[in-house]
């Protein structure tokens, strides 16, 4: 063999590794990576990028920050900004404010003059993840859905597109119907991430149905550790919303494993809360290491207010699966609290407050009746129906069990066929403005909430007036009242 064709043989494995992940074969391009870094032909760190991808894909953020690290100080100019704006981007995902701060000001300090537009749009992302982190969601969620319309190809070796960090920033804060329109339509076949959130949303929206449609979308398809752990957290909400233990039981013990080698990711604290929750029915040690671990991720963050409220929010449900009456008190009470100065955390908190108060054996029909019409109108629409269930099981009184049973039934969402047939000749975008039309939200409200010009909102408006024969705005709501249900 000629020293030529050895010289072109080094290195091999790098260059499959990173044409398999290019590809979307992961599990082959792992083990390309694997082989080249153990022989050490891997000049360019081809290889060393797709092992930092995989474990990011894999949930082991921090072990894909510091890969990233490693990378950028074995190169130079724009290919170690880029794998500096990397490490900051996995650092942040897990919370890691000071770590992904230092990162990010690695990479502008190599940012090349000029630098490639893909680059800046890397950094751009980076900084956006630290901007939430600082509990500045709204503008972030936003330079995400901005950074995913840029005419810039995607990173590959990005943690996922910025249209998913979009909806997952979006979430986070609070607008949970803003972040599911992030995600629809999507361009072609949605990848396995996109369809684990939209199923994710729709499941925390009571669309049941669509959620397990999404969830089964991907039955066959290799599934790594980082989106195993949000699958697990849709099912294992999915077999709590069905009170369907022996489900929850299997899923919660197929999760274990998978959970046992993943980070906390920050954004997505609320799937961790439901699996937190699936635990406290099933494995109370478990319970207490997932909320150890959350309070933990949230405390590394920084405290973002969206984050403790977060983490208040699943101490409540866990609290309330045990009928813990102190708990659920302390829960109520420092959502009240950061509730003061967010608005978007009213509704939880009169939800919390009423929930304590129903624990502590004073129902009020009225104030249940409207604690649960809150919850539902700011998308908790089965916690919402939970609580109306709880106090009926806990009165003594038939007419508060009345008033409150004829609440959940006029909240409970329609069965999924019908309420398709209802609403098909409205777009998902019609429904979208319609639901914060109902909310009593202006066109520039709306338009903040879905990332559109209030202009554009306008349309929208114009066009379910038609549709619906609404010669008013008052009329429109009551029409959409009934379209929506």
């Amino acid at each position: 063999m000629t020293e030529s064709t050895l010289d072109d043989m080094t290195g091999a494995d790098a260059q499959m590794a990173e044409q398999a992940w290019r590809d979307g074969d992961v599990l082959a391009a792992i083990a390309a990576a694997d082989r080249a870094l153990a022989a050490e032909e891997d000049p360019e760190c081809r290889a060393a990028g797709v092992a930092a991808a995989a474990a990011t894909a894999d949930g082991a953020l921090t072990d894909a920050a510091g890969r990233w690290r490693s990378i950028s100080g074995s190169l130079d100019g724009a290919a170690a900004a880029g794998a500096a704006a990397r490490a900051a981007l996995a650092a942040g995902l897990t919370g890691d404010v000071d770590a992904a701060t230092r990162d990010l000001a690695a990479a502008r300090d190599l940012l090349p003059d000029p630098a490639p537009r893909g680059l800046t749009v890397l950094v751009d992302g980076a900084d956006a993840v630290l901007e939430a982190l600082r509990g500045d969601v709204d503008p972030a969620a936003r330079r995400f859905a901005g950074l995913a319309a840029a005419t810039v190809p995607g990173d590959l070796l990005a943690p996922e597109p910025w249209g998913d960090l979009a909806a997952s920033v979006a979430a986070a804060g609070g607008h949970a119907r803003a972040a599911r329109a992030m995600l629809s339509p999507v361009a072609g076949p949605a990848a396995t991430r996109s369809r684990l959130l939209a199923a994710w949303l729709d499941m925390r929206a009571g669309k049941l149905t669509a959620a397990r449609e999404g969830l089964a979308s991907i039955a066959g398809t290799p599934v790594l550790r980082r989106n195993a752990v949000l699958a697990a957290a849709v099912g294992g909400g999915l077999a709590r919303r069905a009170a369907d233990e022996d489900t929850l039981l299997t899923t919660w013990h197929r999760a274990v494993p998978v959970m046992a080698g993943a980070d906390v990711e920050i954004l997505l604290l609320d799937a961790w809360g439901e699996l937190s929750v699936a635990a406290a029915r099933v494995s109370p040690d478990d319970r207490d290491a997932l909320a150890a671990s959350m309070h933990q991720a949230v405390v590394t963050a920084g405290s973002p207010w969206w984050a403790v409220a977060s983490e208040h929010w699943w101490q409540l449900h866990r609290a309330a699966v045990v009928e813990d009456v102190d708990a659920t008190s302390a829960a109520a009470a420092a959502l009240a609290d950061l509730a003061a100065a967010r608005p978007i955390l009213r509704a939880r908190a009169t939800g919390a407050t009423t929930w304590a108060a129903v624990l502590r054996g004073r129902a009020d029909a009225e104030a249940v009746s409207a604690a649960a019409t809150t919850l539902d109108a700011a998308g908790h629409p089965w916690e919402a129906v939970e609580l109306c269930r709880a106090t009926a099981a806990r009165t003594s009184d038939p007419a508060v069990a009345r008033v409150v049973l004829d609440t959940a039934r006029r909240l409970r969402p329609a069965p999924g066929p019908r309420r398709a047939a209802a609403t098909d000749d409205l777009s998902d975008r019609e429904r979208d403005v319609g639901a914060l039309v109902v909310d009593g939200l202006t066109h520039k409200e709306i338009g903040a909430r879905l990332y559109i010009s209030p202009k554009t909102v306008e349309q929208h408006v114009a066009r379910l007036r038609q549709k619906l024969a609404a010669s008013n705005r008052a009329a429109l709501v009551a029409a959409l009242r009934i379209r929506l249900q």
